[in-house]
């Protein structure tokens, strides 16, 4: 990885909640996102201000830098809503999260990262935030009276958001000068940079109102903080970095998707860590001879930080579309997971892992079929889990081949004797859900499965 160690150190600490990120407009400038930068957009606004006849021609020295046309727009109308309907808010209401959006959604989810404070105007981040299931957990606060959303994570607007009303965007200095003097941006600057790591990322264009909250935020800092600031340009083209006055080695030469997915990695390493670490636990607890579940752990953090998360969310019936390390037993994951590994050494098959839960079983080349896999946590009942398993298809993406079985651990009391199996796994109509509600499906329990591998040789057949 080439981010510094501290920083991996800081994103994967146990209990988290010490990295601060800072996002500007160059984290929405990357795709799918792919929204212009703070210049484009003020040059194109102030074009149009002055076909329209509501700026002249030389109202303004500087039309790139979207701060001076909202002074020279204020001055001649006494509002800036002239400027903000110019401006791309359809887009900004509708923004599509990148990757390094998503990946970040899942640090606040993860508790890796305390705070994201955005000074953009777009809701990709909240939009990131959304599909990766968060809820009350995470506080979104989007103006002084949003104040008390403050959560233990928060996504903080700190100049407002499309939703705003368009004489509350902060675009002025002026206006920025009047919100931080003793209001709700200073306190909130200063609760959230107590943290020990803060991380300015994709700042973008320069612009008088972006220099002016950089600059204040980097005061509110806690003493002896470490603070980095991420760019894809050449270090000394950056305005930010010389007003952060950082030492040159706080320069972290990278995109923003790039950086936000090598610090989901670094975090990712000590979940698939853990995930080992409850295997060989079960195994030496039972007495198994299971082999080495490096390579099962491995394969299955393959998927990613995004994608793990969803596999934890499925494997345990979660209603959410991810679930974070903290929310699950990571022991059900883990005998599931062996599980699996049974079934492939009994079988003479290899499992691939989905990010919908869903495990499809291949010889070589040939692809057998496909399993759902489930826990009932120790507490769901047979019934009720064959019930939420059926209740969850839609979480699930539609195969040519749906599956028949489901393997499950932790399910409370006796296997009931309705629970019967079809003929085959493969079914003779294709659904066009993951799993036909009007089938019959096949429950095996990681138990019947140790018991009596040749169940192996049937699923798989």
């Amino acid at each position: 990885m080439s981010l510094p160690a501290p920083l991996l150190n800081a994103v994967s600490q146990q209990g988290g909640g010490r990295v601060v990120l800072v996002v500007g407009a160059g984290a929405s400038f990357e795709e799918p996102t792919g929204l212009p930068l703070s210049r484009p957009i003020s040059l194109e606004a102030y074009r149009r201000l002055v076909a329209d006849g509501i700026l002249a021609a030389e109202a303004c020295d500087k039309p790139e830098d979207l701060s001076c046309v909202a002074d020279a727009v204020v001055a001649a109308t006494g509002k800036q809503r002239d400027l903000v309907e110019r401006m791309p808010v359809s887009s900004f209401k509708l923004a599509e999260p990148n990757e390094g959006y998503l990946v970040a959604a899942c640090l606040l989810r993860e508790r890796a990262v305390s705070a994201v404070l955005t000074l953009n105007f777009d809701l990709g981040m909240t939009a990131a935030l959304v599909r990766v299931g968060a809820r009350d957990e995470i506080g979104i606060v989007s103006g002084p009276d949003e104040h008390h959303r403050l959560r233990l994570m928060n996504l903080i607007y700190l100049h407002r958001n499309a939703n705003s009303r368009p004489e509350e965007w902060i675009l002025r200095t002026a206006a920025l000068e009047t919100e931080w003097q003793g209001r709700w941006e200073e306190v909130v600057a200063m609760r959230v940079m107590a943290a020990p790591v803060i991380v300015f990322a994709g700042l973008g264009s320069v612009a008088s109102v972006l220099v002016r909250t950089v600059e204040r935020v980097r005061k509110a800092v806690a003493s002896g903080a470490a603070i980095f600031l991420v760019d894809p340009g050449e270090r000394g083209n950056s305005e930010f970095f010389a007003r952060l006055e950082l030492p040159d080695d706080a320069y972290l030469q990278l995109g923003w998707c790039s950086f936000a997915i090598e610090m989901g990695e670094r975090l990712l390493e000590e979940h698939r860590h853990g995930l080992e670490s409850a295997c060989r636990t079960l195994i030496a607890d039972a007495g198994w001879d299971d082999p080495d579940p490096t390579d099962l752990c491995n394969r299955v953090a393959a998927l990613g930080l995004r994608g793990l998360g969803e596999v934890r969310a499925r494997w345990t019936l979660d209603e959410a579309p991810y679930a974070p390390e903290h929310s699950v037993a990571t022991p059900l994951v883990a005998d599931l997971l062996l599980a699996v590994g049974v079934l492939e050494r009994a079988g003479g098959c290899q499992a691939v892992f989905d990010s919908d839960g869903i495990v499809e079983l291949r010889r070589g080349n040939e692809v057998l079929g496909c399993i759902a896999v489930a826990t009932g946590g120790g507490f769901k009942r047979w019934d009720a889990l064959e019930a939420a398993v059926r209740q969850h298809h839609h979480r699930r993406r539609a195969r040519v081949e749906s599956p028949r079985v489901v393997l499950v651990s932790g399910v409370a009391g006796t296997k009931p004797a309705h629970i019967a199996p079809p003929s085959s796994i493969v079914p003779e109509e294709t659904a066009d859900s993951i799993i036909d509600r009007g089938a019959s499906l096949r429950l095996i329990s990681a138990e019947e499965l140790r018991a009596s591998p040749g169940i192996a040789d049937d699923i798989a057949a």
